[in-house]
């Protein structure tokens, strides 16, 4: 199972992704949410998105951090305070070759996968671009909705002060 801390970082940040360029579109443009979204569809963002790029570049960085590239670095013996390294020192002195070999970090949230997590990811991705096929424009409309809406109750919570420029959950009543 994909960490929670890592589905939540990553979720996040598709989420304010999608929500920064609609509430750009709705700016720019002067139009409502649903026209913004519409507009969204044509734009290279969303075929980043909807090609599952996202997953991918975040894939491809904790490939980048497999343990097994750490297992001759100087600072595998180092002496440190910095606990982030003291962990990194603790998992390449316990774990085989092997383990090493399958075993991946992940910077933001530093939580460490396996090839396991990383497949359950893909299948993340596989779902996600299935939900953004244009043949079905109203399904991918409200993928975008709740993606926007997941975003505003985030920022409620971190930055209750702040304005929120689509106002979904206000015109939803959510």
């Amino acid at each position: 199972m994909i960490p929670s801390k890592i589905k939540e970082h990553l979720d996040n940040y598709i989420h304010q992704e999608v929500y920064v360029q609609i509430a750009v579109i709705k700016g720019k443009e002067k139009v409502s949410t649903k026209e913004a979204i519409n507009k969204y569809f044509n734009s290279n963002h969303f075929r980043d998105l909807s090609e599952g790029r996202p997953y991918d570049h975040f894939i491809d960085g904790l490939n980048d951090k497999c343990l097994i590239k750490l297992l001759n670095s100087p600072m595998k013996d180092k002496v440190t305070d910095d606990e982030v390294i003291k962990g990194l020192q603790k998992k390449l002195k316990e774990l085989s070759n092997e383990e090493l070999e399958n075993t991946f970090w992940e910077i933001e949230t530093g939580e460490f996968v396996n090839n396991n997590q990383i497949k359950e990811l893909e299948q993340e991705r596989d779902q996600m671009i299935e939900s953004l096929n244009l043949n079905n424009k109203d399904n991918v409309h409200k993928v975008l909705m709740d993606f926007c809406k997941k975003y505003e109750q985030l920022c409620i919570v971190k930055y209750p002060d702040a304005p929120l420029p689509l106002e979904i959950l206000k015109s939803t009543g959510s």
